[in-house]
């Protein structure tokens, strides 16, 4: 029951409670009035503009809401809303204030909410706001003034002007985009994932996984608003409605994943998924997508979707995979029979070829023939009672290396049943109506022969197909190529094995024909001088005879003579030896000797014949010889210790024994290769014109040791670059193969994580080339220098006029190469 306008706990008139009782009530209540907020403490901080007025209109009170609308603070008790501030509708006309919303609703006494409405500010801005005002009824039931609420509506007006302005380009870019864009409503697949929430789901994509039925039942849910007309094209429909119907006319079983994924997307609040796929047109045919959807609305009323069709270039990455693994299996074996059966196979299967042949170049005695080397999707016996295929009108461009010869039907084409006997396809012959040729030519020119592939129906070979063929067909070339190198390289050991034999045997005869003879008595005198001795030793017969033979011999060998006389005089036989002699103008020069006893007739010992030959040259010959069987056993045991460095770097990062002898081939490939760099050229085939540029020579030295570690590339070659003459080749090869061998047994390319950095400075007349290992073992300084090292210092001290600068840094070696350019770069 009230009193006034308070009641009691429990109901109970606050009159009949007695003088304590009420007392006591009348203070709990008075300090609960004291904790409760105050109305007028709550309209203060309502983000809404609130404002009360009397019975007159004029404002008793007002929020900082209702200030920052206005743009100015009204005088409480004086200031009228409808007369202070100019008010217009929304079509710009002015509001009289007796016609404000707040003047109605006290005039009628009654609640009202208005319409859209306009107030100009005091500095001439104008703010929009939709008005609503309820009047305040005293207790006698007279209207005591109105509450007035004003909500700020100019952001939203702001939005909507923007979104009017932007819908017609939107329309023009929706209807022109050169992409396939569809207009979606998932707000009915939200209403299933609320469903699911409500059943307790947490995991939806297990749960999806799980059942099916419901992607699919999502799928139904989705509805298709519009598509533009570049998806109607896409998607190969007649008419916009077809793609109107359902997202399942155009899914495939793949696609369903993804689907999967933009409900995830949903289900975790997430506003835009993107992902590649697969998709079919409504003619049946597969298309690979790459598409991205946009969820806007609460309820994802509104999705839109752009696809692009990546079709061409999925199918290109197809292909060029492989091409790349074709390439690598041929690339790594250099049997005849094993490759040209390899790439046959390969254009078959990947032009959807049936039948596919390789057909090798044989000339015989009566002209230009060509046999049947391998075929693929049919047996050779199909060909076995052909006779070897010619060099007809449709088989000619392709066996003389002029281009491809693509047909989409054979019998069509003007060349076709040109040539006898048969005047096309023999009786027998397999079906082949689409046709595809490719020509398989050497880098010198030379045609090897030619792929043929076919088909019993027509229009089967697509351009991109025949330049996967024409792919196909270079890899072939080259693995070809290499096939025949090797062997010529087999054959050239032969022949240089028997060139070395020869010429031992003419070494043998040359080393034992002597120039220099005289003979001696058993004291020592020179009995006898032949015209050798004295173009060996510079003495004229009449200047040597009759002296002792000591005069030819220097002093720190003087015993070594009276040993060798006294050995003749006791009767034994003095082997063949060398040693040095001295001439006239005291040069001492290497000779070897045979000394031989002279006896006369009752054979007794009265003198020796020696005879000389100057060794001079053979000397320095040896010396050279043995600096290159150095150099030899040098390179084997660095090649011995790469190959190892080679398979344990190999062997970490491969998957199976495959893959170790696939990775393992190829960069012992590119050791070889890098190898044959050393290897000086032969003038009449190299000098004169080419040579490389440095950093190719560099990249292809180093292509063994290329790779990855977990801070990047393992070898990194930068800075400028200069050409590097023929001449010049071999030595600058030699020093860098023996930075790169030394790295590789010692230094940072012998670990995983080894990098080496090469860096390249132009220095006007001098190139510095700054080698700089990091990441590998500890640095320690060598003790003495190896054979290697001092040979690539003689190398490029002796050939180049440059310098190499050593610099044991803890981090990693630093290696600074410097060389005048001028000699890098002469012929």
């Amino acid at each position: 029951m009230k009193t006034g306008n308070r009641h009691t706990s429990n109901g109970v008139e606050r009159d009949l409670l007695s003088p304590s009782a009420k007392a006591a009530l009348l203070n709990k209540e008075a300090e609960g009035d004291k904790q409760r907020p105050r109305d007028e403490d709550i309209l203060k901080v309502l983000p809404e503009a609130v404002y009360v007025t009397d019975a007159d209109g004029r404002i008793t009170f007002f929020n900082e809401a209702a200030v920052s609308l206005w743009g100015a603070r009204p005088e409480l008790g004086k200031s009228e809303f409808c007369r202070t501030w100019k008010l217009y509708r929304p079509d710009g006309t002015p509001v009289p204030p007796e016609e404000s919303l707040a003047a109605f609703a006290l005039k009628q006494k009654l609640p009202v909410r208005g319409d859209k409405t306009v107030a100009k500010r005091p500095d001439g801005s104008r703010v929009a706001f939709i008005p609503s005002s309820t009047p305040l009824v005293g207790n006698t039931g007279t209207i005591v003034g109105s509450v007035n609420v004003l909500m700020d509506v100019t952001e939203l007006e702001a939005s909507e002007q923007r979104r009017r302005e932007d819908e017609p380009r939107f329309r023009c870019l929706f209807e022109n985009v050169g992409a396939a864009v569809w207009e979606q409503d998932f707000s009915q697949v939200a209403d299933l994932l609320d469903r699911l929430r409500a059943e307790n789901v947490t995991d939806l994509r297990s749960h999806l996984q799980a059942h099916p039925e419901l992607l699919e039942e999502a799928v139904a849910r989705v509805k298709i608003i519009d598509v533009n007309p570049f998806a109607v094209q896409l998607f190969e429909a007649t008419e916009k409605n077809e793609l109107l119907r359902s997202l399942a006319s155009v899914f495939l079983p793949e696609t369903s994943q993804i689907f999967l994924e933009e409900l995830v997307t949903i289900w975790e609040g997430g506003r835009q998924f993107g992902s590649d796929t697969a998709l079919r047109t409504l003619s049946g045919r597969r298309i690979d997508a790459i598409f991205t959807i946009t969820f806007d609305g609460q309820r994802c009323e509104r999705a839109y979707v752009t696809i692009l069709d990546i079709s061409k270039r999925k199918a290109s990455e197809r292909r060029l995979e492989a091409v790349d693994k074709i390439a690598k299996a041929i690339a790594s074996n250099l049997d005849l029979d094993y490759i040209v059966q390899t790439v046959t196979d390969a254009a078959t299967e990947l032009t959807g070829a049936k039948f596919g042949a390789f057909f090798y170049n044989l000339t015989d005695p009566q002209g230009e023939r060509y046999t049947l080397y391998t075929l693929s999707g049919a047996p050779l016996a199909a060909f076995g009672h052909f006779q070897l295929p010619r060099n007809t009108a449709v088989f000619d461009p392709t066996f003389r290396g002029l281009g491809a010869v693509r047909s989409a039907d054979i019998r069509a084409d003007p060349r076709y049943g040109k040539s006898g006997p048969h005047f096309g396809m023999p009786k027998g012959h397999l079906p082949v109506v689409s046709y595809l040729a490719v020509p398989v030519m050497s880098r010198s020119g030379e045609v090897h022969g030619g792929l043929f592939l076919g088909h019993d129906e027509a229009n089967v070979f697509t351009a991109e197909a025949e330049e996967t063929v024409i792919s196909i067909a270079a890899h072939a070339a080259i693995a070809i190529d290499n096939s025949q190198l090797l062997k010529a390289a087999e054959r050239e050991v032969c022949e240089r094995r028997e060139a070395e034999r020869a010429a031992q045997q003419l070494a043998a005869i040359v080393e034992s024909s002597e120039d220099a003879i005289l003979s001696i008595d058993l004291n020592g005198v020179i009995t006898s001088w032949n015209a050798g001795a004295e173009r060996l030793y510079g003495y004229t017969a009449e200047e040597a005879v009759g002296r002792p033979v000591t005069l030819l011999v220097p002093d720190d060998h003087l015993g070594e003579e009276f040993d060798m006389l006294a050995r003749i005089r006791a009767g034994d036989r003095v082997a063949h030896f060398e040693t040095v002699r001295r001439r006239k103008n005291r040069a001492v020069i290497p000779v070897s000797l045979t000394i031989s006893p002279i006896r006369d007739n009752a054979g007794v010992t009265v003198g020796a014949s020696k005879i000389a030959r100057d060794i001079s040259e053979r000397k320095q010959a040896e010396q050279q010889k043995d600096l290159l069987i150095r150099e030899m056993a040098h390179r084997v045991k660095n090649l011995f210790a790469l190959a190892s460095s080679v398979v344990n770097l190999s062997a970490k990062s491969a998957r199976s024994a495959d893959d170790l002898a696939t990775a393992v081939g190829a960069r012992l490939e590119s050791l070889a290769r890098a190898h044959a760099l050393t290897l000086p050229r032969a003038a009449s085939a190299e000098t004169g014109e080419g040579g490389v540029m440095l950093q190719e020579l560099l990249g292809t030295l180093l292509l063994p040791y290329a790779g990855e570690t977990d801070r990047g590339n393992r070898v990194v070659i930068r800075g400028c670059d200069v050409s590097v003459s023929n001449s010049a080749l071999t030595g600058l090869a030699l020093v860098v193969h023996e930075f790169a061998t030394n790295a590789a047994k010692y230094g940072a390319l012998s670990t995983n994580s080894g990098r080496i950095d090469i860096e390249c400075f132009d220095r006007g007349e001098t190139l510095e080339l700054v080698w700089t290992e990091r990441d590998g073992p500890a640095v320690v300084e060598a003790g003495t220098e190896g054979f290697g090292t001092t040979l690539g210092q003689l190398t490029l001290e002796k050939q180049f006029r440059g310098k190499i600068v050593r610099i044991w840094d803890p981090q990693g070696l630093i290696l600074r190469l410097i060389v005048p350019k001028n000699r890098l770069q002469q012929e």
